[in-house]
């Protein structure tokens, strides 16, 4: 019987070309992945890389391989999940994307009481920014996110589901705690990677309101909401953050929200699916009972 977890590991190392990515990413060892891809190799009678010490390169049979199978894949889960209802009565799966702020302060919430509530359905989560969510859903890796910005996809549709404000924040010891929105060309800045849906929607509001943004101070990027609040305290500079990202720390005196006279950063966060898509009897379940609790 063919075994899909091995197809999944030649995917996937396709897309990083790096053994130890691959791994990291599908929390398996890095002599796994060689077994798996050496085991589908042996399957189909073909060679899928050039391999030597530091570059792992897809053979023309590994382009052809990997251009099928991630619509193999694709129809394989989807398949599965169509099948779930029928292998055990109210059970199934629903698997989620979700961008930083989703992800870690609000779906964690919701899919804890929706498990409550229906406690034979397995939800998986995965953590990503705003474009990684987005290009899983397109990958068939999600049958749906909760992003916090919306992009241009024509095959995706977002519907808003709550608002989230943005602020700016410094460390306990900053000495003010209001600035002119001017003063933020003085100020050392924090940025977040280039697809952080918080981030965009910073940049898309402050030249919005005329600020220069190639004048900005920025002095470092970092990759995460908790790496940002983290170089936060540490001094190194201020940034943009969602408030409810920062509700302990601000309880705790750790951090402080630094305010802007007559400006304010309020934003949307989506439910993102493909158009059209037949979602599993699990997936509706979710979206029904998400749209419940935010209403």
């Amino acid at each position: 019987m063919f075994d899909w977890r091995k197809l999944e590991v030649f995917l996937k190392l396709y897309e990083t070309k790096s053994f130890s990515k691959t791994a990291k990413e599908l929390f398996i060892s890095q002599p796994t992945v060689t077994i798996h891809l050496k085991d589908l190799e042996n399957y189909l009678g073909v060679r899928l890389f050039d391999r030597d010490t530091r570059n792992v390169i897809p053979t023309r049979a590994g382009k052809i391989v990997y251009e099928y199978g991630k619509e193999m894949l694709r129809l394989y889960k989807e398949m599965e999940k169509e099948l779930w209802p029928y292998k055990e009565e109210e059970g199934g799966l629903v698997e989620i994307g979700g961008s930083t702020i989703p992800g870690q302060y609000i779906l964690p919430r919701i899919i804890k009481m929706f498990k409550e509530t229906y406690p034979k359905i397995t939800v998986y989560l995965k953590v990503s920014d705003t474009q990684g969510v987005v290009e899983g859903i397109l990958k068939g890796e999600f049958d749906l996110g909760v992003v916090g910005a919306k992009l241009k996809q024509a095959e995706l549709f977002f519907e808003p589901c709550c608002d989230d404000e943005i602020v700016l924040i410094g460390p306990s010891y900053f000495g003010r705690d209001e600035i002119d929105l001017e003063n933020l060309y003085e100020l050392p800045l924090i940025k977040r990677e280039s697809g952080s849906g918080t981030w965009k929607n910073v940049l898309q509001t402050l030249e919005e309101r005329g600020i220069n943004l190639s004048k900005l101070n920025i002095v470092g990027e970092m990759g995460s909401t908790e790496a940002v609040k983290a170089a936060v305290k540490e001094g190194l500079g201020l940034s943009f953050v969602s408030k409810r990202a920062i509700e302990l720390e601000a309880s705790l005196g750790i951090i402080k929200e630094v305010k802007i006279r007559n400006f304010q950063i309020i934003r949307k966060f989506y439910l993102v699916y493909f158009k059209n898509k037949k979602f599993s009897l699990a997936t509706e379940k979710f979206l029904k009972f998400f749209k419940k609790i935010l209403s």
